[in-house]
């Protein structure tokens, strides 16, 4: 398909919006507003997972023992292509989770070490640093405090800020390691990742770059980056089947990273290591093949514009209905997700406090879902764009918001 110039754009969507639904899974009542939280694929995807699966079943034998590496190695060149950087640097893993806690586990941290992260990280992130901190001795957290509105500058200015006020304990620590979101969860921020990879390695901190929602979302070129580590989700925003992630390791730290469960590999080499860690179900690591073909189609920079104009013009149509606020200040914060006020009277509502009310009263009544969270004083939803959605979509998410808010604040005093 050739791609229309200039490129496709909410007012005129070329091959993109509501034609794609049916290249998609989605029954004819739901609309998919959530891509960030654990992806989708299309059918053709669907189609050669399952033709793997076959493959495997017809021969395992061969399949387990000579194949089924010869195609993992393909699939991390092509990953390799997309990321800037050598097939032989690049492990595929799970996902993030399972990337973080594979680096984290495997360094040897010693009493005194300290490890960074701001306070936007993302649960299982955060969750496994302080796993490492409870159980290495005297090693502990430094968290950056982060709330929203800031400027990239801002972020950058609290980072050193709070580097240079450890440093000025002078008690024996060091910050030994920074675990950074490049685009943060909830709320979604693309963060100024460069400045701060650049930063952090001015004062001797190893780099761990969290970039679950980068691949498939934004440009990502790891060799201009440089950092220490960095995973990314392909089943997030790349398309591919769920379970399938690139984990990046610096040449100079891989004899230290092991997966997390051991194989016959065990010291060989880093990419040995990680090319086969027992039996498993390869279908879904052997996808991202399938989804960057599918992706060909329309081209990486077609894909990521429509995605991001609409994430913009989304937000404000969404923002205008409910007469509230974005919560970015710069456009160039904003990559294919946005935050929404939802201008709620009580915080302390039973409603907004229950884990569960506002995601079921979504899914069932309107047939949609978006995250919701508070940060700071105010309370938000995460939306995302992409490329089977349209502005319309947006029009009928801000009026189902409107409608839930206006309910909600009816029982306020």
């Amino acid at each position: 398909m050739t791609i229309p110039t200039p490129l496709p754009t909410p007012s005129n969507p070329g091959p993109f919006g509501h034609k794609l639904r049916s290249q998609f899974l989605f029954p004819e009542n739901y609309t998919q507003f959530n891509h960030g939280s654990v992806g989708l694929f299309p059918r053709v995807v669907q189609e050669k997972q399952r033709a793997w699966q076959d493959r495997a079943e017809q021969d395992p034998d061969r399949w387990m023992r000579r194949d089924v590496q010869v195609e993992l190695a393909k699939v991390r060149g092509q990953v390799a292509q997309l990321l800037h950087v050598d097939a032989d640097d690049l492990a595929l893993v799970e996902n993030t989770t399972v990337g973080v806690n594979t680096v984290l586990r495997s360094l040897k941290f010693s009493p005194g070490d300290r490890i960074l992260r701001l306070s936007t990280g993302y649960v299982n992130v955060n969750k496994t640093v302080d796993f490492v901190c409870d159980h290495a001795e005297n090693v502990k957290l430094v968290e950056v405090p982060i709330t929203f509105p800031l400027t990239d500058k801002e972020i950058v200015d609290a980072v050193e800020r709070t580097v240079l006020a450890h440093q000025s304990l002078k008690d024996g620590s060091r910050i030994r390691l920074a675990v950074i979101d490049w685009i943060s969860s909830v709320p979604s921020i693309l963060q100024p990742v460069k400045q701060l990879t650049e930063l952090l390695k001015s004062y001797g901190i190893l780099v761990y770059i969290d970039g679950a929602h980068t691949i498939g979302h934004i440009p990502v070129d790891l060799t201009d980056l440089d950092p220490d580590f960095y995973i990314g989700n392909c089943h997030k925003w790349l398309f591919s089947i769920r379970g399938s992630a690139a984990l990046y390791v610096k040449k100079t730290h891989q004899h230290l990273i092991h997966p997390i469960a051991i194989p016959s590999d065990y010291k060989v080499d880093f990419a040995s290591e990680f090319s086969y860690v027992g039996a498993q179900d390869f279908a879904s690591l052997l996808s991202i093949s399938s989804a960057i073909e599918f992706r060909k189609q329309f081209g990486e920079e077609a894909i990521i514009h429509y995605s991001h104009q609409l994430a913009l013009e989304g937000g404000q149509v969404m923002a205008k209905i409910l007469g509230a606020s974005l919560l970015t200040p710069d456009d160039h914060q904003v990559a294919n997700m946005f935050n929404v006020r939802l201008p709620f009277k009580d915080l302390s509502n039973p409603k907004l406090t229950s884990p569960t009310y506002l995601m079921n009263l979504l899914m069932d009544k309107y047939g949609v879902f978006t995250p919701t969270f508070r940060h700071g004083d105010h309370f938000y939803t995460r939306a995302c764009a992409q490329i089977y959605l349209e502005l319309s979509d947006f029009v009928r998410l801000g009026n189902i918001w409107k409608e839930i808010v206006d309910e909600i604040n009816a029982e306020s005093p």
